[in-house]
């Protein structure tokens, strides 16, 4: 189990997910795709339009920031910091997913 969370999931009952409403995000994420690579990791691509993309790049950041608040927690002399900023990111991008899905499969 890795040493950090993937951020604390929003009230299931809310129409909010990461301060953005969930009908927006949805929206977004039918304007994503990904990509598997030769070496087992994947490219997300996403054309959004200019109206869908505002909601869903703050959806993100917002997530990101939970999980460097997070990260802060657990850098340690040893060794530092837990995950690189890119991880960081498609860490962000896979819980906002999840917390998207989260009313539709409870």
């Amino acid at each position: 189990m890795p040493r950090y969370a993937i951020a604390m999931a929003d009230d299931m009952d809310s129409d909010l997910v990461a301060g953005e409403r969930r009908a927006d995000l949805e929206r977004a994420l039918t304007y994503v795709s990904t990509e598997s690579q030769p070496d087992g990791s994947y490219v997300i691509n996403g054309d959004l339009p200019p109206d869908v993309a505002p909601p869903f790049i703050r959806a993100i950041m917002r997530v990101e920031a939970e999980l460097l608040l997070n990260d802060a927690e657990l850098v340690t002399v040893d060794e530092g910091e837990p995950r690189t900023p890119e991880q960081r990111r498609a860490d962000a991008f896979v819980a906002l997913i999840l917390r998207v899905d989260d009313r539709s499969s409870a």
